[in-house]
């Protein structure tokens, strides 16, 4: 069972990588680009530790079961993916009902402004669409499937 929790720690240190180096080329931080780096250097030496350990002891691998590791995978994997969709649409409806963001045409309907909902919200918002339903998906049938 070593190498499972070893497999997690290491995707989840993936995703720290991805984080890092997001925002390292969205704002172009020292401090970003040394987290990118380090855990760059944790992925390959965990990944070469999680081989040795596997062509040593095989029988670490045949314990672990993959349908209930990906069960739980797709189930966060959703959760974040509506968390993250949630507080785009949080934000960009407190935008809009804020006064300083929209004004009434002459026919008196409400008109938003540019600001309200940005590119880069948008994008986001539609770009993990295709993810946060096939997680959903395969995490809502297994979850009936139990």
């Amino acid at each position: 069972m070593i190498v499972l929790f070893f497999i997690i720690v290491l995707q989840i240190s993936l995703i720290v990588h991805v984080y890092f180096m997001v925002s390292f080329i969205s704002k172009k931080e020292d401090r970003d680009f040394r987290g990118f780096f380090i855990t760059t250097i944790i992925n390959i030496f965990m990944a070469i530790f999680i081989a040795l350990v596997i062509i040593l002891h095989p029988s670490q691998l045949r314990e672990i079961n993959i349908e209930r590791l990906l069960f739980l995978e797709s189930g966060a994997i959703f959760m974040v993916m509506l968390y993250v969709k949630m507080r785009i649409t949080v934000r960009i409806y407190r935008k809009a009902q804020d006064p300083e963001n929209y004004h009434f045409n002459v026919f008196g309907k409400k008109v938003l402004h540019k600001n309200v909902a940005t590119p880069k919200d948008v994008m986001l918002y539609f770009m993990t669409l295709p993810v946060t339903l096939i997680c959903g998906a395969y995490f809502v049938v297994k979850l009936g499937c139990f």
